[in-house]
């Protein structure tokens, strides 16, 4: 967690995955659009449980972006877990 001694950085580069793709351009989206800020999101991500903090990068960020959308008011998390279930239901059909 923030501040805390880590283990080693994995340097080596490698492809990002769509829905990685995906998240950075929401937090760029959101910043942009002025309704999130930088240091929000790094708030957000130190403030996770360290059970959630110990995630890789991409899934910390997805889960603290998902804590400033319900602090906000924009959605909450039954609603973007009801759309993932609706999506997952098509793709899968």
């Amino acid at each position: 967690m923030g501040g805390l001694a880590a283990g080693a950085i994995e340097l080596a580069e490698h492809a990002a995955e769509p829905w990685e793709k995906l998240i950075t351009a929401m937090v760029a989206t959101l910043r942009d659009r002025g309704l999130t800020r930088v240091d929000e999101l790094r708030r957000a991500i130190e403030d996770l449980a360290p059970e959630d903090y110990e995630k890789p990068y991409f899934e910390r960020w997805s889960a603290a972006i998902l804590d400033l959308w319900e602090e906000k008011g924009f959605l909450t998390r039954a609603e973007v877990e009801a759309r993932m279930a609706e999506i997952k239901t098509r793709l899968e059909g």
